[in-house]
């Protein structure tokens, strides 16, 4: 939702969507602070010479950059001093960035629980 309406920001088409960005943007902060946590936690259960373990450490670092490029879009825009319209489209780069990044980590996510069964209760 964030990177939407940063589009929209940058794009002109709604001055209404800055306050969706910050909020969307700071709440999606926060709740991924607590999916690192957890998979930080998760991150114990796995062999460290395993292709899990290669593939969930791809996944870490590709989400703590994701993280770092929306950390950046709401940076932006809460800035002063800079131009208006390379401040919008810095965060809507950001936040495409992030976007299409998150996409990659997503899919490396996917193939850690559907490919080697991280995080799935086992039946005992």
């Amino acid at each position: 939702m964030a990177t939407v309406a940063y589009g929209l920001v940058a794009s002109g088409a709604s001055e209404l969507a800055v306050p969706l960005a910050k909020f969307s943007n700071g709440a999606g902060l926060l709740l991924a602070m607590l999916a690192m946590l957890a998979g930080g936690l998760e991150l114990r259960s796995i062999d460290s010479s395993s292709d899990a373990m290669r593939i969930a450490v791809w996944h870490m670092m590709i989400m703590a950059t994701v993280w770092f490029c929306f950390l950046l879009a709401l940076l932006l825009s809460v800035s002063t001093g800079f131009d208006q319209a390379t401040v919008n489209l810095g965060e809507a780069t950001c936040a495409s960035t992030g976007f299409v990044l998150m996409a990659v980590g997503g899919w490396l996510g996917g193939r850690l629980v559907y490919g080697f069964g991280i995080a799935v209760q086992k039946d005992v």
